[in-house]
C-alpha cells in the first residue's frame, strides 16, 4: 500500500509529506497510522463512515460526462485558437445535452476543461487543466503560460522559449447533485466515559505486548482525545492509535489523528 501510495504522489511529483492521508474501507483504520509513518505523513483523517465511504461518496458525487477529441495542433496562430474554440464548444454542447437527459438545468451544470500537452518534439505529454474561456489566438498565451508551469511543477523545469503542441483536448461536463446534510456529534465530555477494558498488544518489533485501552467510538464525543498507544471501536471499522499519535474526534465525524 506504501508503495501504492507513492505512485499518486511521489511519482507525479508530490512530496507526500505535505499532504494528509485520508482513511478509506473498514480494515484501513487498523494500519493507517504504520503506513503514514512509514511514508513520512504526520496527519491522518479517519471517518467514522470509513468502511461505507464508498458508498457515502457516490451520493456526494456529481454526474458527469468526459468527452476527449484529438487535436494535433501547434499552439500557433488564429486558425488553431479557432479549431481549439470550436472543438472544446462541440464536446461541451454533447455533454450539456448528456445532463439535460439526466434532468439537470443549465444552473446546476458546471464545465472543467483539459488538454494533453507537449513540447513540440517530445514522446511525452502532460495534462493541463484550465478554467472554460473563449480561445483567440490571443489567449493561446494562456494555454502556454499554463502548460509551462505545469510542466516545471511535474519536472522541475520549463522551456518557454520551446514551441509548444496539442495532443488531445478534454471536457468534463458536471451535473451538480444536492448534498445530504453533515454529521454533527455532541460535544464530548472525556475519552475516559468511552473506556471499554485494557487489553494486551504488540506494536514494536521486540514482540512485548503493552496493555492498551479500548475505546467505545459510539460514546467519544467533539472534542474528545485519544493518545496512542490505544484502541477505537466502531459499529463497522476499528481504529488502532499506535504509540506516538493522538486521535481527535470531530464534530463532523472524522477522527483527526496526528503524530506527536
Amino acid at each position: 500500500m506504501v508503495n501504492g501510495i507513492r505512485r499518486v504522489s511521489v511519482e507525479r511529483g508530490y512530496d507526500p509529506r505535505d499532504f494528509v492521508l485520508n482513511c478509506a474501507g473498514g480494515a484501513t483504520g487498523a494500519h493507517i497510522t504504520a503506513l503514514a509513518r512509514e511514508i513520512g505523513i504526520r496527519k491522518v483523517m479517519i471517518s467514522k463512515l470509513a468502511s461505507g465511504l464508498c458508498a457515502y461518496g457516490q451520493i456526494l458525487s456529481d454526474v458527469k460526462y468526459n468527452h476527449m477529441a484529438p487535436a494535433a495542433l501547434r499552439l500557433e496562430g488564429a486558425e488553431t485558437a479557432a479549431t481549439l474554440d470550436q472543438l472544446f464548444n462541440g464536446l461541451e454542447a454533447k455533454g450539456r445535452a448528456d445532463l439535460a437527459a439526466d434532468g439537470f438545468g443549465p444552473e446546476r451544470i458546471a464545465i472543467r476543461r483539459s488538454l494533453d500537452m507537449r513540447y513540440v518534439g517530445q514522446v511525452h505529454e502532460c495534462t493541463v487543466s484550465v478554467d472554460p474561456f473563449e480561445i483567440t489566438e490571443a489567449s493561446l498565451e494562456r494555454l502556454k503560460a499554463a502548460f509551462h508551469a505545469r510542466h516545471e511543477e511535474l519536472y522541475t523545469y520549463a522551456e518557454p522559449q520551446s514551441p509548444v503542441e496539442v495532443v488531445n483536448v478534454e471536457s468534463a461536463i458536471l451535473g451538480r447533485v444536492e448534498r445530504p446534510n453533515r454529521m454533527v456529534i455532541a460535544k464530548g465530555t472525556g475519552a475516559e466515559a468511552a473506556l471499554k477494558g485494557v487489553r494486551p498488544m504488540i506494536f514494536a518489533p521486540d514482540g512485548i505486548a503493552q496493555e492498551t485501552p479500548v475505546f467505545g467510538g459510539a460514546k467519544l464525543g467533539a472534542g474528545d482525545t485519544v493518545r496512542g498507544p490505544a484502541v477505537i471501536e466502531e459499529i463497522t471499522t476499528t481504529l488502532v492509535i499506535e504509540p506516538g499519535w493522538t486521535a481527535v474526534l470531530d464534530a463532523n465525524g472524522t477522527y483527526v489523528v496526528r503524530a506527536d
